[in-house]
């Protein structure tokens, strides 16, 4: 297979990301040819190397780059925010769960960071496609929830922005709560869906304790509390 057929395979397939072991198969040809081949597309600036004995196209969408490069994952975060325009933030990271730690890489001006988490909490994401090549995509309800879990990665105001003017699935996101199992996810969720007018209490109570957490971990305590919510308020709304 000669170099402009491969980019041409490569354009028209809905992945975004290849491995070595993918060239070998799609070219018919053996690893030492592929190796010898991906250096010259690369030194041509035909192909991007992403990470050791991974390749893209140039210019692609980092998302769909970024939730290909381990599998499974996904983009999550304030990342997904971003992905569905509910967020006027531009990050210039964008953050990925997966299962596997991994280190950040830095692709096309954009840093990708991996996200660990449990097989438990890995799910609620969807296949979707930006210019025909495929990204993995958390729905918004659980990008709320993984936002709640981790705020470093999405700030409150953010997630509390979107529960209160996107139109959500309520029932999916409660379900999706008590799937994650997590108090503190629980105990954020409810205070903020309250402030947005809505109350989940009945649902959500049998996953909260009697310890008090903060709303926002990046910010010192106050001494305001939401005793319904044992939520130690240390984040304006």
């Amino acid at each position: 297979m000669k170099s402009a057929e491969l980019i041409k395979t490569i354009e028209g397939s809905k992945n975004s990301v290849f491995s070595i072991e993918d060239i070998v198969k799609i070219s018919g040809k053996d690893e030492y040819y592929v190796k010898v081949l991906l250096n010259r597309l690369v030194k041509r600036k035909l192909l991007a190397r992403i990470e050791k004995n991974k390749y893209s196209l140039p210019d692609q969408n980092p998302l769909t780059v970024a939730s290909s490069i381990v599998i499974p994952s996904y983009v999550s975060f304030i990342s997904a925010y971003s992905y569905y325009n509910l967020t006027t933030q531009i990050p210039s990271t964008i953050f990925i769960v997966s299962l596997k730690q991994r280190k950040e890489i830095l692709c096309d001006g954009y840093r990708i960071r991996f996200v660990k988490f449990s097989k438990e909490r890995f799910f609620g994401y969807l296949r979707e496609y930006i210019g025909g090549k495929t990204v993995f995509v958390a729905e918004v309800e659980k990008a709320i929830l993984d936002s709640l879990s981790l705020p470093k990665y999405c700030p409150i105001p953010e997630t509390f922005s979107v529960l209160k003017e996107t139109p959500l699935d309520e029932v999916k996101l409660l379900d999706y709560s008590k799937r994650f199992n997590s108090a503190i996810v629980a105990k954020r969720l409810g205070y903020l869906l309250e402030l947005a007018g809505r109350d989940a209490y009945d649902t959500l109570k049998a996953l909260i304790n009697k310890n008090y957490e903060l709303l926002n971990p990046l910010k010192p305590p106050t001494s305001k509390k939401s005793e319904k919510w044992k939520i130690i308020i240390n984040e304006a709304l």
